[in-house]
Parts: C-alpha cells; structure tokens; sequence
C-alpha cells in the first residue's frame, strides 16, 4: 500500500488514556505513513467516538472505558493485538475515500494472514453485516472474517487532512504476535519499512493530553 512507512514496536506498555493520546500527538507530527503496535498494561475497553457512554459502561461494568476519537463500535483489549495506522496530509491514502482505504488495506492485511495463519482470512460482504454496538459481534463490510468469525476491524478518524486508523485482531488461530509478527505485519503494507523509537518528547506530550482528555469525565462521558 505505501512505498515507506515507519513502524513502532511497543518497548513500553501503557494505558488506554495514554494509547489514545499518542495517537493524536502522533498523527499530528507524521510525514510518512507510521505503523505502531500497542502494548497494553492492562485489559480494558475502549469505544466509538459517537457511542453513549451509558450504554458502554452497562456493557462493561468494571475496568477502564475510554472513548476513542475514531469511531465504530466497543472494543475490548489485552489479549488482542490493537494497532494504529496514521497517514499524513496530503498522502494518496488520506485522500481516498473512507471506503476504499477501509477495503484496500483489509486485502492487504486478509492476504497476509492468510499466508501466516492456519486458516483462510476473508472480507465480510453484505450478507455478513451485523448491527450491534459490540465490535466484535457485529461485522461491517470489508471486516476480517476466519471461519465465519470477526477477526479484525477497525476505525478511521480524519484531521486536518490526515488519517488515523486504529484496528484490533483477536482470537486468530496460529498466529504468534511477537517482534517477527509485527515485522511482516509492517511489510506486507510495505516493503519500505524503518523500524522508529518513540522520542522522550512525544510521550511527554501524550501524557498531558491523556491527563487533560482521555481520562476526564468531559470527554469520555461526552454522550
């Protein structure tokens, strides 16, 4: 899909304020599409940007709950591999339509995990669309099925001209998320790939914007 892209490996763990605020402090100084794989320091859920907070939390009772700025449905973390894709202004992939990037980076991603795993990796079609306001019990065209169950969804946010995708894939047979996952993983987006660390700067950044947003009431319980 891109000609270079940077990859993130997770080297330290962190909460879901903290996952949700790198994002944006990320994507908002990318210049070249950046891959980054999650690690999480405990399970918890996160939901869409126009989900009702109400409804998420009688969902999942217990834990932690944060809202994400994508949208889609509730997702649940720590046995998953959660990653982010964040695309800057004015790259090919940003301007597409929501749609079509959905779609084309899922072939991508159905390709490779059918070449990694045990089983065949397809996209939903119409006639496998669910409703629901679970992610993972409700599949959207272009989601990743093995077996007839969900495997991999995802959602977009748009600003200021550049994309954040964030995806999840769970409960696939046969597959080791490890360093060489994540490495082919980033290859099979592109075959540019440069492994980044995460500078001092952009951490300090995000854990402001964690403390100021992602864990505050006003933002999580906004609807």
């Amino acid at each position: 899909m891109f000609e270079a892209m940077n990859l993130l490996l997770p080297e330290d763990a962190f909460d879901a304020p903290m996952q949700m605020a790198l994002d944006e402090v990320l994507l908002a100084r990318v210049n070249l599409p950046m891959l980054r794989i999650y690690r999480w320091t405990a399970p918890c859920v996160t939901f869409g940007y126009f989900q009702n907070y109400a409804e998420a939390r009688e969902a999942h009772p217990l834990g932690a709950l944060v809202r994400r700025r994508t949208g889609g449905g509730m997702v649940e973390h720590g046995s998953d591999v959660t990653f982010s894709l964040m695309i800057p202004r004015g790259h090919e992939a940003a301007r597409i339509s929501p749609s079509l990037f959905y779609q084309r980076l899922h072939h991508a991603l159905a390709n490779f995990l059918s070449r990694s795993g045990e089983e065949e990796v397809s996209l939903a079609g119409v006639e496998e669309i669910r409703s629901g306001p679970s992610c993972f019990s409700a599949p959207a065209k272009d989601d990743l099925l093995c077996q007839g169950r969900k495997i991999l969804g995802g959602a977009q946010c748009r600003s200021a001209g550049s994309l954040l995708y964030q995806g999840s894939l769970q409960g696939m047979r046969g597959v080791e998320a490890e360093a060489g996952f994540f490495r082919e993983f980033a290859r099979s987006l592109s075959e540019g790939t440069m492994e980044i660390s995460l500078e001092a700067s952009l951490v300090e950044d995000a854990i402001v914007l964690a403390q100021s947003r992602y864990a505050s009431a006003q933002w999580n319980e906004r609807r």
